[in-house]
């Protein structure tokens, strides 16, 4: 690492609170794979791999939920499972994420590749959200899961209480589930249609089946993004009334 990074690591660090927390998993949770796979970067595991942020976007997203699941069942101990899935879905989506991670100032950290640079992937929402959730993955492994959990209730409070709701941070595809399991007694089904771009620029085509006919279909960059979208888009074009 070389010491202009390590500044803006300890900068990043200082200004949110993170004293403490190692700066090479801080320095892993904010590098891309397509930066990974572009340059000898950062620390090798075992199995020789140039370490990227994706198995710490996975613990992130693991605790996050705990802690949020946890919070709002302490909340609203009249609420149903299935309000409560509601309320977690919105406040640990895509959307969320990405505003808080942007107020840390993520997006300026973030280590790219050349592809994923050019075509704007610092300011692409699942790109910090994802970097958002492993910082979280890095608080845990580095200071365990009480001080996660404080950091995690600080930034996520005002979402919690429901105080502020991000645009975009509807969870069509939970909603449109719940509508045909009530009104037709069947679920959907998302296939991946096809793939394409370079590894780190995907472009998935999902498609949403219901009763195994094609019903919508729905591009993004990640799979979850655009399984989001052909619900959407499903429930708009048939005018569902959620």
């Amino acid at each position: 690492m070389n010491k202009d990074r390590l500044k803006k690591l300890k900068n990043f660090s200082s200004r949110n609170s993170l004293q403490g927390v190692s700066l090479e998993l801080l320095d892993q949770a904010l590098t891309h794979k397509s930066y990974a796979n572009e340059n000898y970067h950062g620390y090798k595991n075992k199995l020789k791999v140039n370490l990227h942020n994706q198995r710490l976007e996975f613990l992130g997203d693991t605790i996050l939920g705990t802690v949020v699941a946890l919070a709002i069942c302490r909340q609203c101990e009249e609420c149903d499972e299935g309000n409560l899935t509601k309320k977690k879905s919105r406040i640990v989506c895509e959307a969320t994420l990405a505003e808080i991670g942007e107020g840390l100032g993520i997006a300026d950290l973030l280590l790219l590749g050349k592809g994923e640079k050019d075509t704007g992937g610092s300011e692409r929402k699942s790109n910090i959200a994802d970097a958002m959730e492993s910082i979280l993955g890095a608080i845990f492994l580095d200071r365990g899961y009480d001080t996660t959990e404080m950091f995690i209730l600080k930034h996520w409070a005002p979402y919690i209480e429901g105080e502020a709701v991000v645009s975009g941070s509807i969870d069509y595809k939970s909603q449109l589930q719940e509508w045909l399991v009530k009104k037709r007694k069947i679920r959907p089904e998302y296939r991946v249609l096809s793939t394409s771009g370079p590894e780190h620029d995907k472009d998935y085509e999902i498609g949403l089946f219901i009763m195994d006919e094609l019903a919508s279909r729905g591009i993004a960059k990640s799979r979850k993004r655009a399984e989001q979208t052909a619900a959407e888009q499903y429930i708009k074009s048939h005018k569902v009334q959620l």
